[in-house]
């Protein structure tokens, strides 16, 4: 299949997708997923060079996209320099920059898996030790798939650009005994990952269901019961 050049013209960073300009004017769609490794995110403006594909949506999008590098951003700090020596510094340059935008991929990834294993085994304890019936289990089970549910036909929203729920409605459905479901959709299905406001929501919710299953565990340890835990403890 042919490659096209074109401008990226829009791009919405925190959505994962984008349009470009091809060269005959007319717009293509681009999703962040079919966007090859890059030292920087797409931004408006960047030139990209691209396949003609098919979308999830069964609609035309750009497919093994690659951000152009261009050599005119180096060339003019020095006029004696060959272009030998230009593509020779450019090939050292970039090994070093992809360390630098894996890691923090890396870290979210980790800690989205970790926080869902750490619920899973707080949730499994406390059900082992009768600190809970068998049902609020079920609760976190149906929370957990209906949330996933929720992230899933959000992006697949997103992609068709349709109308979308509001964001609290996620926070909801994670805060609603979701939120093991909730972690695992972000993961998998890469979606509302970058944006900071909702990353940071989603992790007080995270907080508040491992802060409350670990304190009904450590209870069990107490002599009287999850009541007289707090008693002690908070003077309740």
């Amino acid at each position: 299949m042919a490659r096209e050049n074109g401008i990226l013209e829009d791009w919405h960073d925190a959505r994962g997708f984008g349009f470009i300009r091809r060269p005959d004017g007319s717009k293509l769609y681009v999703h962040m997923k079919s966007i090859g490794k890059s030292i920087e995110r797409p931004k408006p403006g960047d030139k990209l060079s691209y396949e003609v594909g098919e979308g999830a949506n069964g609609r035309p999008a750009a497919v093994k996209v690659q951000i152009k590098t261009a050599p005119a951003a180096v060339a003019p700090q020095t006029s004696s320099v060959s272009s030998a020596d230009a593509a020779s510094g450019a090939a050292t340059a970039a090994p070093t920059a992809p360390a630098r935008e894996q890691k923090p991929g890396l870290r979210q990834i980790s800690m989205r898996t970790a926080a869902a294993a750490t619920l899973i085994v707080l949730l499994g304890n406390n059900i082992a030790l009768g600190r809970f019936p068998v049902w609020v289990g079920l609760l976190y089970v149906i929370g957990g798939i209906a949330s996933w549910l929720f992230y899933q036909t959000d992006k697949r929203a997103a992609a068709k650009r349709e109308w979308r729920a509001p964001e609290r409605s996620l926070h909801l459905a994670d805060l609603a005994f979701g939120i093991i479901g909730g972690l695992l959709a972000q993961h998998v299905l890469r979606h509302k990952t970058y944006k900071p406001g909702f990353v940071m929501v989603t992790a007080l919710i995270t907080a508040l269901h491992v802060l409350t299953l670990g304190l009904i565990m450590l209870a069990v340890y107490v002599p009287g019961g999850v009541g007289d835990f707090f008693r002690r403890y908070f003077g309740a």
